[in-house]
């Protein structure tokens, strides 16, 4: 798996459209390979297969060897795919605007995608500022046809999802505006729009354990407002990251939108993730 690996980076590492897209066919083909249902000397039967797959237990790829060699190679920073695809993202980037390019960035962006999701522990790579701010280039009206800007915002969600020092390097770098001012635009495509509406509906979820510091830190306004000290508005959770209540970033959100309260309403209604209890 190395050497599928090396050769296909060696090919997405190159400025020659035709190598490049040599290169992202290799990992699709390896992804398609790694994802297809596996059946070992011990797989239960095709009945059985079929109750554990309508008790949503999914065994198809548990127990291939190839898929779990695949993730311990992710775990390490010199065979990871979703770092190689940013690259190459970045480098597409500097290319002359045409519709080759617009090609190998759908791909590339479909295949980061599927990175994200069959190696979650990928996502942290996103933490980093500077494989952030790729993406949100890749929003700007100007510069990126409809088509990728869809892509781009579907990739940033996969990007962000269970990550929330990802939302804050996110946050950090502007992403809210970036996104809001895409949102806003009169000439933004319908398809985009629905898009940074389903992000945005992500965005504004309760984190795990803000619930916890916003009582915090209520107690702590309320016992220091004798002495004149004062609270923060967001801190650290349970795992030392910054967290923020769903209160905090509605008010963030509207710095830039004007209807926050209607998505927050529409959010509550349509609970798309569930119900999480959106104050």
């Amino acid at each position: 798996m190395e050497f599928l690996l090396a050769s296909a980076f060696d090919q997405i590492s190159s400025y020659d459209p035709a190598a490049i897209r040599r290169g992202l066919r290799h990992i699709e083909g390896l992804l398609a390979h790694l994802c297809r249902p596996y059946a070992s000397a011990s797989s239960p039967s095709p009945s059985k297969r079929d109750r554990s797959s309508s008790a949503g237990i999914d065994t198809r790829v548990a127990d291939d060897p190839a898929y779990l060699e695949f993730l311990r190679l992710q775990d390490g920073f010199e065979w990871n795919l979703a770092l190689r695809l940013v690259s190459c993202l970045e480098r597409l980037l500097g290319q002359e605007s045409n519709d080759q390019m617009t090609l190998l960035m759908l791909s590339t962006l479909d295949l980061l995608r599927g990175v994200l999701l069959i190696h979650p522990a990928s996502r942290r790579v996103f933490a980093r500022e500077v494989n952030m701010t790729i993406l949100l280039d890749l929003l700007e009206p100007q510069s990126s046809p409809a088509a990728i800007q869809a892509a781009t915002v579907n990739t940033l969600l996969c990007a962000v999802v269970e990550e929330w020092p990802n939302v804050r390097t996110f946050e950090a770098l502007d992403g809210l505006a970036s996104v809001c001012t895409l949102f806003t635009r009169k000439d933004t495509d319908k398809e985009v729009k629905l898009r940074i509406l389903e992000f945005l509906f992500f965005y504004l979820v309760p984190e795990p354990g803000a619930t916890h510091q916003q009582q915090a830190t209520s107690k702590h306004a309320s016992s220091s407002s004798a002495d004149g000290s004062s609270g923060g508005s967001s801190g650290s959770g349970i795992l030392g990251h910054v967290v923020r209540t769903s209160q905090e970033k509605q008010r963030m959100l509207g710095k830039y939108l004007s209807n926050v309260d209607s998505l927050v309403n529409e959010l509550r209604q349509s609970q798309p993730f569930g119900n999480l209890m959106i104050s």
